[in-house]
């Protein structure tokens, strides 16, 4: 845990403690620890880092009922189509993918994250989802609000960053 998440969850003050450098700080912790979070999982995972990041790209999308292609894996890997298939091969031989075929034409492929996938990642995860859980739920709604709400408008900036305008 970084000094500043230790501070922020014990209540001692930060050296900044009253403004947004703070908060970006913050911020800047949760998601080293996320990255952090991420390479622990792959190694308890035994997969290569090609392979984390497609199964997780496939487990999101999944989760928004999107289809996954090898082609849109390569694509959000900056990979091969040969190289996607290679790494979705290894990952449908673990058991954390299933492989159907593409109901519109039958001959492509479309990639869903599975129910040993997501019980080994909770497994890696440990206790960390029930923690975020009860600190969640002390929250008062209006500081629930308040939070969802800067949480959206972050992410709303995220998506619009580093999209490339078509000429």
């Amino acid at each position: 845990m970084s000094s500043l998440a230790h501070s922020l969850q014990s209540g001692e003050p930060t050296p900044d403690d009253d403004g947004p450098a703070t908060l970006m700080a913050a911020m800047s912790a949760m998601q080293t620890a996320d990255a952090l979070l991420r390479w622990r999982l792959r190694d308890r995972l035994t997969l290569r880092a090609n392979e984390i990041m497609a199964l997780e790209f496939v487990m999101r999308l999944d989760h928004l009922r999107e289809p996954v292609r090898a082609t849109d894996v390569a694509n959000a890997l900056g990979v091969s189509r040969g190289a996607s298939t290679i790494i979705l091969a290894r990952l449908v031989e673990r058991g954390y993918l299933t492989r159907t075929s593409n109901p519109r034409d039958g001959r492509g492929h479309h990639f869903h994250f599975t129910e040993v996938a997501a019980r080994e990642v909770a497994e890696a995860v440990g206790d960390s989802r029930h923690e975020i859980d009860a600190l969640v739920s002390g929250l008062s709604p209006r500081e629930s609000r308040r939070i969802t709400a800067l949480l959206i408008a972050i992410t709303g900036t995220l998506d619009r960053g580093g999209v490339v305008q078509p000429t």
